[in-house]
């Protein structure tokens, strides 16, 4: 042991002999990050490039070495080190960027998709990202929002706060269970999929990448993951209010501030918001709004820099969430079972998608999470530390039967704890060949259920608000590694694996049983990429991800007491170029998943059990495009488009514990449910200066769902057409002051969110969830 101890100081040492490791951060004259500016060493092939918040570290070969900085539509600056190892940037803007004489290309966004900073245009993935800039002008405030922006993405809401469908390249989510993404803030994977409902505020950087995501963020990144990065604290102080209001008593309150304590070495960031919403929509028998909305959001960061070489940052937020809650409007389709105009029934006097329950329903959710995070950089490595914890609790009451008739009532409580810890080891150098990254993931996750109701039998029997009726627990060992090598100037090979070590046990105080099950499940990922020139990269891809499977409360003839671990494993082709002077981007891909036991939900109304049963083999082949280009200076315009054909293979049969079951392979060749099969949207996004203090934005977007089937027998009286909705914001700055004025649903478009058929459940009718109608708000900002 002493032996090895000393072979590794001997290592470490040698890496860090004569070399010198600068960190810093680029910034605009305004103090606002410069995501992407180029960072190199003069006179040497070293260099890198500023993440999402500005930052940069490099590694130099001497002290006296000069850093060369550059960033499109910006001065190049040149800094001698002199021995400093913390550096702050100011870049100024040039004169033809101020003028506007020139058309300025695209600088490119920086994403994290493969856990390290690099352009999303040199990414062998299918990214679709924005940075600050990008998040604040399309208005993004929620997964939602940004999800129109994504081609086969689709994110819904049902039911009650925190239940939600996502939907990504043909593969639905489990209703109330884990989501086809891994969902990431700030590098920690968090598991709890209805922390998907949070506002999105203060950010530096939102993407999506597609396509199994296994290999670097674990289980459940099936189709892909959603990362999310905070602002970092700052150096230099400043501060944000903002106050708005709008259609349906719309009222919101947000504050932000950031600063130095100790200049150089403690930093602080502090945000909070408040909204409030009344509702738009009305439940015809009780004359009362349903879908009213009040959310607190309080977040706090501190980040010390305790030494050249080590920081560490502590991150603390909550958030509350109240809601309306199962206000289904029932037999939406009218009374022959046929749509009007494919969508809604315009006309409710029919009786037809009206909401008409006797019980207000209500949900809440309030969130509690924390984090440590340690870095410690040598000479060509970074060690990270990250640790967090998080328990979400939520509740939901309401009715059952959707009508104004007494005595069928819901009620459900779910409390998650979740424990992450995660070591990792990064390479960071630059001047080779080979860059690569391992580390290890423990995490500890337990949720508990409660459900009762009135429904002449109480859901959870006698005991029920004494325990409750059953408590999952997960616990995941994993290991993990990625590495780049370049086999030539121009190709690149990448490949990377996740061995996550599963043991789920459920104990079931309902049915009074204990179950356990254990699983291994190998994730690898391996692409080559081929950089034809600085401005065309093709890619291909293998990727394998899983989604766990688990226990359903007792079997019926719909399901069976376990369900299977969902795999697949997903092949593409891609490619991404940059053209007319970087005024022209375009991306695109084709691919194809094979999935195994692909997992769908179901509630057996004969029993009122919900469950969960496996198709044996779905396939789905799908291609997306993305543009995006630089009409002037003024203005530029966006379109994606994704297609998915997503069929089940081989339906199977489910049930039979009970003595009966179902027979799926009536469905083989049938549309996947609740996946559209197609996504479109196209917009228009303008900045000028009108005088040199004033300044406009606007954003208008119009996205479109193609048909979607929410039944495996793919009737027409059980399918959505295709359907837009248009989205518009517009602002004018002067100074530090910021007007701004927002829509969504412009055009006031009636649509589902989700719908559920009755024959198929044991219902006597159809159920189906509304979408917001048209809202419409302003808001006021303040930086000072």
């Amino acid at each position: 042991m002493k032996k090895l101890f000393l072979l590794i100081s001997f290592l470490v040492s040698t890496l860090g002999f004569s070399q010198t490791l600068v960190t810093g951060k680029i910034t605009d004259q305004n103090g606002e990050p410069l995501p992407g500016a180029s960072v190199s060493e003069k006179g040497t092939s070293n260099g890198v490039i500023s993440d999402f918040n500005g930052n940069f570290d490099i590694t130099i070969a001497s002290e006296e070495a000069v850093l060369s900085v550059s960033f499109i539509g910006f001065e190049t600056k040149e800094i001698i080190i002199s021995g400093q190892s913390q550096i702050d940037i100011e870049l100024l803007e040039t004169a033809v960027s101020l003028t506007g004489v020139t058309v300025q290309g695209f600088s490119g966004v920086m994403g994290k998709s493969r856990k390290r900073t690099e352009s999303i245009q040199t990414t062998p993935e299918s990214v679709t990202a924005l940075n600050a800039e990008g998040i604040e002008s399309a208005g993004i405030t929620d997964v939602s929002s940004f999800s129109t922006l994504v081609p086969n993405l689709k994110f819904n809401s049902a039911q009650s706060i925190g239940l939600n469908f996502i939907t990504v390249r043909g593969i639905p989510q489990v209703r109330g269970g884990d989501a086809p993404l891994a969902f990431v803030i700030d590098g920690v994977t968090i598991p709890d999929p209805s922390l998907l409902s949070q506002d999105l505020y203060d950010l530096a950087l939102v993407e999506v990448v597609k396509g199994p995501q296994g290999a670097l963020y674990g289980k459940n990144a099936i189709g892909g993951a959603v990362n999310i990065y905070t602002k970092d604290p700052t150096n230099k102080m400043n501060n944000q209010i903002k106050i708005g209001v709008g259609n349906g008593g719309f009222k919101q309150a947000q504050f932000v501030s950031s600063g130095a304590i100790a200049k150089d070495k403690l930093f602080y960031r502090f945000s909070t918001q408040y909204k409030d919403f009344d509702g738009l929509l009305t439940n015809e028998f009780l004359d009362e709004k349903v879908d009213f909305r009040e959310d607190i959001n309080v977040r706090g960061q501190l980040k010390a820099k305790l030494s050249s070489n080590f920081s560490m940052t502590g991150s603390y937020q909550y958030f509350n969430i109240e809601g309306g809650a199962t206000y289904y409007s029932v037999n939406p389709t009218g009374t022959d079972g046929e749509f009007t105009g494919g969508i809604l029934n315009p006309n409710p006097s029919d009786g037809n998608n009206v909401i008409f329950s006797d019980v207000l329903g209500r949900s809440d959710m309030n969130n509690s999470y924390g984090t440590l995070n340690m870095d410690y950089n040598l000479t060509g490595i970074k060690l990270q530390s990250i640790t967090s914890i998080n328990k979400v609790e939520r509740s939901t009451n309401g009715d059952l039967d959707f009508l104004e008739l007494d005595g069928l009532t819901q009620g459900e409580e779910i409390t998650t704890k979740t424990f992450n810890q995660e070591i990792r080891i990064n390479n960071t150098k630059t001047d080779t060949k080979f860059d690569w990254s391992l580390g290890g993931f423990y995490q500890k996750i337990e949720k508990d259920f409660y459900q009762n109701g009135t429904t002449g039998v109480d859901f959870g029997g006698p005991d029920a608000y004494d325990t409750a009726d059953y408590i999952n627990e997960t616990q995941t060992i994993a290991l993990f590694g990625f590495g780049d090598y370049k086999l030539t100037d121009k190709l690149t090979l990448s490949a990377g694996f996740r061995l996550d070590m599963d043991k789920f046990t459920q104990d079931d105080a309902l049915f009074v049983t204990n179950s356990e099950r254990d699983n291994n499940e190998f994730q690898p990922k391996v692409s080559f990429s081929y950089q034809a020139n600085k401005n065309i990269l093709v890619y291909a891809n293998y990727g394998r991800g899983y989604r766990n499977g688990g226990f359903n409360a007792q079997p019926t003839d719909l399901f069976n007491r376990e369900f299977d671990d969902e795999t697949s494993d997903n092949y593409e082709l891609g490619f991404k170029t940059t053209s007319w002077n970087d005024r022209l981007l375009l991306n695109g891909s084709v691919f194809y998943s094979s999935l195994n036991n692909q997992q769908q939900y179901i509630l057996d109304l004969t029993t009122f059990i919900a469950g969960v049963y496996n198709y044996d083999k779905s396939d789905v082949f799908g291609f997306e495009l993305e543009s995006r280009a630089r009409l002037s200076n003024f203005l530029d315009i966006f379109a994606n488009i994704g297609v998915t054909d997503a069929k089940i293979v081989e339906g199977g049969t489910t049930g039979g514990d009970d003595g009966t079951f179902t027979n799926n392979s009536a469905y083989d060749g049938q549309k996947t449910p609740f996946v559209p099969v197609s996504t479109f949207a196209v917009g228009l996004e303008s900045s000028f200066n009108i005088t040199d203090y004033l300044k406009f934005n606007g954003f208008l977007n119009m996205d479109t769902t193609g048909k979607t089937y929410w039944h495996e027998s793919n009737r027409d009286a059980f399918t959505t057409d295709t359907y837009s909705l248009l989205d518009a914001r517009f602002g004018i700055s002067y100074k530090n002051w910021k007007l701004e004025f927002w829509g969504k649903n412009l055009t006031d478009k009636e649509y589902y969110q989700e719908f559920s058929p009755g024959e198929f459940v044991g219902s006597p009718d159809d159920v189906a969830w509304r979408g917001q109608p048209l809202t419409v708000g302003t808001a006021i900002s303040v930086k000072f």
